[in-house]
């Protein structure tokens, strides 16, 4: 969990002392639910372990997040994005168990490498599936909180697993990675995006003041008066030389 504790402790040092709370305003989440949600998360991965007979669940790696997960998507539903935010969730859990599927959680170096490739890539996956900076969290969160459930079900009945682990192998971390990476994606394809609209209108602008040349001065340049006065005077010095 330290990775992800790392980065809940760098956004809520910023939350706290308003760094980030425009950035949280754009998102539609207002920054003391931020706040709150990200306080939460770092109180849950502190907590200790659930336990009751086989079923194992850790409070900050399932529990929070999914309560987290509810109170995203219902903002979701508020800004008319639900659909995408679903969609988000289910492409994210579903990369959630291939890689657990893929690369194991035997031991601590497959733990660790699946959580660094659950986050980055589900962190991508959540906002090209869903679109928005909202819907990304919802789908990173969510998709990470359900891929983790079914991962675990899988183990138990088909894997011979001992216990059935909520929350547990580094989900809290892919999680956190998620949506930190899918925001910094969500930030990239806009800043792209805007420098594109630029160019464009730049050139649909410089497009303009050259018609409106042309519009003034269909012709081209015309030469100046006086040029063409002394090509008329030359002109008229040959003819008297001529008729001399």
């Amino acid at each position: 969990m330290t990775i992800g504790l790392v980065l809940l402790g760098i956004i809520a040092v910023l939350l706290f002392f308003g760094a980030a709370e425009k950035y949280f305003d754009r998102l539609g989440l207002t920054s003391w639910l931020a706040f709150l949600l990200v306080l939460a998360l770092i109180i849950g991965a502190v907590m200790p372990e659930v336990r009751a007979g086989t079923f194992v669940m850790t409070v900050g790696g399932f529990a929070v997040p999914l309560v987290a997960f509810i109170v995203l998507l219902g903002l979701n539903v508020r800004h008319g994005t639900v659909m995408r935010g679903v969609l988000s969730l289910v492409i994210v859990a579903m990369a959630v168990v291939a890689f657990r599927l893929l690369i194991g959680t035997e031991t601590e170096t497959q733990v660790l490498v699946g959580s660094l490739l659950t986050g980055f890539v589900g962190g991508a996956l959540a906002y090209l599936a869903a679109g928005t900076r909202l819907g990304t969290l919802a789908g990173a969160l969510g998709g990470c909180v359900i891929g983790d459930a079914v991962s675990a079900g899988l183990a138990t009945m088909f894997f011979g697993a001992e216990s059935y682990v909520l929350g547990g192998y580094g989900i809290f971390d892919s999680m956190i990675i998620a949506a930190v990476f899918g925001l910094v994606v969500a930030e990239t394809v806009s800043a792209v995006r805007r420098k594109a609209n630029d160019k464009r209108a730049a050139a649909a602008e410089l497009n303009a003041e050259t018609a409106e040349d042309f519009r003034a001065d269909p012709h081209g340049d015309k030469p100046p008066s006086d040029a063409s006065d002394e090509d008329e005077e030359e002109k008229a010095r040959r003819e008297e030389d001529d008729r001399l």
